[in-house]
């Protein structure tokens, strides 16, 4: 696989004071994304980004590449930067704060993107069956009462995995292309860590996370 394996990582957050470098079983968010990554590629496919020494530090320690953050105000600004100072031709961009997307996942998401002939990119999401309201109006529902098996299904950006071409993702500044496919996963999978509260949970399904690798 021509394939970079980006982990963005910051030692501040709202979620925990020490932000990616917060204590996750016995290790750190950042590290147990690391050991996961490596379950599926190759130590010089794996760049970690930041504007920290500490984290610059794990990643020497990991053996990993270490892309040194710019200053730029701009997400696009950022990505692009950092895409650049890859030379692998495809891109893998996920988070530690997804911290149950495994190995299994993971190889499903790469092969599903290469063998995908009418998609441009990969977005992990989380499809719910919900009444959704969007700025004050129904978006999926009408006033005759409805089942929720029976509602338009909404997928939901997890902010979990990415996968696209290089190219593609510097001339739109982003990681998105036109026609994503829409990798759906499961609940546990999906978990995303946005606050203390999610944070605090996740460290108690970190033995659901073994037993369900455990029973694939």
């Amino acid at each position: 696989m021509d394939l970079a394996i980006i982990i963005p990582a910051q030692v501040t957050n709202k979620y925990h004071r020490l932000g990616d470098l917060a204590p996750f079983g016995d290790t750190t968010l950042l590290e147990w994304k690391i050991s996961q990554c490596k379950e599926f590629a190759s130590n010089f496919q794996i760049y970690i980004n930041s504007t920290s020494e500490d984290i610059a530090e794990i990643a020497r320690k990991e053996n990993v590449n270490f892309i040194l953050r710019g200053n730029e105000d701009n997400y696009s600004d950022i990505l692009i930067n950092v895409l650049n100072s890859v030379t692998q031709k495809q891109i893998l961009w996920t988070n530690p704060t997804s911290p149950f997307i495994g190995y299994q996942d993971y190889t499903s998401m790469i092969n599903t993107f290469y063998s995908s002939s009418n998609n441009d990119s990969l977005v992990s999401v989380s499809s719910k069956n919900d009444y959704i309201y969007y700025k004050n109006k129904r978006l999926n529902f009408g006033m005759q009462f409805s089942n929720r098996n029976e509602l338009d299904i909404i997928q939901i950006v997890t902010n979990g995995c990415y996968i696209i071409e290089k190219k593609l993702a510097i001339s739109q500044g982003s990681l998105y292309g036109e026609l994503p496919y829409l990798y759906d996963l499961d609940y546990l999978s999906s978990v995303e860590i946005k606050d203390v509260h999610i944070y605090q949970l996740s460290k108690e399904l970190i033995s659901s996370y073994f037993k369900r690798d455990l029973n694939v």
